[in-house]
């Protein structure tokens, strides 16, 4: 009887608007501007999990600095993935960062590129200049291929881009 009674509590409770389930972006936000990153990351992983592109992208953060966590570049790769797939610039641009500085990822100039040039289309004020400083270490033919992919990457709604 006790475990009918806790699966329908829990059914309930799984059926719950987010907004009820006390995750709150602005509440995590605040938190993590006040260093209480434990308390940001509380309200940010449920919605992260959820599909908030905000969310993901400052998950993303917490894991690459190192902020109330251990620093994890493959797990803040993982939610910059994420929030970027759903086209959100600063998460593309920093994937880009990833992948130049083979932050979690197998360093890839082509791959930088890749995520530079669609964080510059999604109006990204500093991937542009990343985009040069990649440019300036890669052939002829590795720019053109990354163009390529970042085309191909930007007409899938950024599902084919590895």
């Amino acid at each position: 009887m006790i475990r009918l009674i806790r699966a329908a509590v829990f059914a309930i409770c799984a059926a719950l608007p987010a907004p009820l389930v006390a995750q709150n972006f602005d509440v995590g936000l605040d938190a993590a501007i006040a260093g209480d990153y434990a308390t940001a990351l509380e309200n940010w992983r449920p919605l992260a999990e959820g599909g908030d592109a905000d969310a993901q992208y400052n998950l993303a953060q917490l894991y690459r600095e190192a902020q109330g966590m251990p620093q994890d570049y493959a797990e803040a790769v993982h939610w910059y993935r994420l929030s970027a797939a759903q086209g959100k610039a600063s998460a593309q641009n920093n994937l880009g960062t990833m992948y130049a500085n083979g932050l979690g990822v197998l360093k890839s100039a082509i791959l930088a590129h890749v995520w530079f040039d669609i964080a510059s289309a999604n109006g990204s004020e500093t991937a542009p200049a990343n985009r040069v400083i990649v440019v300036s270490r890669m052939p002829p033919d590795q720019i053109t291929e990354a163009r390529r992919r970042a085309s191909v990457c930007m007409s899938s709604g950024y599902q084919d881009c590895d």
